[in-house]
């Protein structure tokens, strides 16, 4: 590798850094590794459901997902040339195939299938090259502390590869214009060939994505963990300040050409050596120096205003509070130097004020259930214009709801006469018992809050057939009769409401 045509900063990195690195080369070459992927899997992919198809059996997809690391090894070749300024094309790859590929994958595919740092030790055989002795040795150095963490990111790779997998099939489900039986019991037992294939499709989209993000992330704790052990920052560092303390051709003739005068004198030319020295001492101090090589740490600790009281006045109680919580504070940050470290007192201070929010929410709701909410002062609520959907403003509403009615009755629209049966009610009941509704309210919530604010008033009592009668024409398309409505509806004028002006 020529670690000069590198195009990432090689730097000593946390894990999880490094990870990100990887991240962030799957965003730059996205489209050619998910190419990459598909023209190799494609093809096998499509062959095996076939046969599973024909099989009714998951068996033959299952091989595919055993194949997995023989997947992977064309991704690793590209990414490891594409680092160092080379993309291969597919015919390169094809072409080499067995160079990159069968190192190592006989292993992978037997007693090493299930290790979860697969990524990481992929790149052992397929970019080292190691045989024999030599993988367990390198596996020995390279795996140890402090932890690469690719054991994690092979866990979280596959949790999200499974919750994108689940979601894109209930996307699928969700959008497909005919019904399929979810049932649990189906989806295990008796699964049809074409729920089959709809899952298997849905699982291989998303290793569409998360087998180019896997192998990178892999191939980023790769290269971290050699950076770690064999200083290639500092290779590259040295190698920069030499370069640029190499004399081009110009500089070189005019040395020449002063050594050549004889009226130079030798201590000239041993300060200017002895300068150049300092200079290139100087230069790699300032390298060793920056951050990659000395990292500092930064700590905010906090201390009480006026710690020592020279009057010796005692303090109140709660400068004695805020002083022990702060000196608590500092000493576990002090003593816990991880990251994300935060102080156990503030967590019980956050969880005790939690605790205490939330029985102060229930004694409210409790109270308010119970009727100890005190008097409170009549809202003037305001009738809402649209009731599941139905429009019960006044101006909306027949003159003679009786001539409406059995119009609608006499063209056999049993629907159409509920539906003016209930606007009208709700219309009138809303004016002359006004209660809270939110937007959306559908007419068994204005039952029940009218049922709950008003009692048993004679419009009330009415008004439940009316909607029961509603729910089963509307939504059961179970139509109820026409002298049904006709009872209704004289059920409802035998109710005397205070007359309300159309408006």
């Amino acid at each position: 590798m020529e670690l000069e045509k590198a195009s990432a900063r090689l730097a000593p990195r946390s894990p999880w850094q490094a990870v990100d690195l990887g991240t962030q080369m799957f965003r730059r070459w996205a489209w050619p590794t998910v190419r990459i992927w598909l023209a190799f899997t494609l093809l096998p992919f499509v062959l095996l459901l076939a046969y599973a198809s024909m099989l009714e059996s998951w068996w033959p997809l299952v091989l595919f997902w055993w194949f997995k690391p023989m997947w992977e090894r064309p991704l690793l070749a590209w990414y490891s040339h594409a680092l160092f300024a080379e993309e291969l094309t597919l015919k390169t790859l094809f072409k080499r195939w067995k160079q990159y590929a069968l190192p190592g994958l006989f292993a992978q595919l037997t007693w090493r299938r299930l290790s979860p740092s697969r990524s990481f030790n992929t790149a052992i055989w397929q970019l080292e090259g190691a045989r024999g002795d030599q993988v367990s040795q390198r596996h020995q150095v390279l795996h140890r502390a402090p932890s690469n963490r690719a054991g994690m990111l092979t866990l979280v790779l596959f949790h999200i590869e499974q919750f994108m997998g689940y979601g894109l099939l209930a996307l699928f489900y969700t959008l497909v214009p005919w019904q399929f039986n979810l049932e649990l019991s189906d989806w295990f037992f008796e699964q049809s060939v074409l729920q089959t294939a709809i899952a298997s499709s849905c699982l291989y989209l998303v290793l569409c994505i998360t087998e180019p993000l896997y192998v990178a992330c892999g191939f980023a704790l790769y290269l971290n963990k050699r950076t770690w052990l064999e200083g290639w920052d500092l290779q590259l560092g040295l190698t920069r300040i030499g370069k640029r303390r190499k004399p081009n051709g110009i500089a070189a003739a005019l040395l020449i050409g002063m050594l050549a005068l004889p009226f130079s004198e030798p201590a000239t030319a041993v300060d200017h050596r002895v300068e150049d020295m300092h200079a290139e001492q100087q230069q790699i101090i300032e390298l060793l120096a920056g951050e990659d090589y000395m990292p500092f740490e930064t700590r905010t600790q906090r201390e009480w205003k006026d710690q020592d009281n020279d009057e010796g006045e005692e303090a109140s109680w709660w400068e004695a509070f805020w002083k022990a919580f702060f000196d608590r504070a500092n000493d576990n940050t002090s003593t816990n130097s991880k990251p994300f470290s935060i102080p156990d007192n503030l967590i019980w201070a956050v969880f005790w004020a939690l605790f205490a929010g939330i029985v102060l929410w229930l004694l409210m709701k409790v109270a308010s259930q119970v009727g100890f909410t005190g008097r409170t002062r009549k809202q003037n609520h305001v009738i809402p214009t649209h009731v599941a959907g139905l429009d019960i403003r006044q101006q909306s509403l027949p003159d003679d709801i009786n001539a409406a009615v059995e119009n609608a009755l006499h063209d056999t629209d049993i629907r159409t006469a509920m539906s003016l049966l209930l606007r009208v009610s709700l219309a009138t009941l809303l004016r002359e018992y006004p209660v809270a509704l939110a937007a959306g309210s559908t007419e068994q919530h204005c039952l029940r809050t009218l049922q709950r604010q008003h009692g048993k008033a004679p419009g009330i009592e009415v008004l439940q057939p009316v909607v029961n009668a509603w729910v089963r024409t509307a939504w059961a398309h179970r139509p109820v009769s026409a002298d049904e409505v006709r009872e209704l509806l004289a059920q409802w004028q035998a109710v005397r409401f205070v007359e309300v002006p159309n408006g």
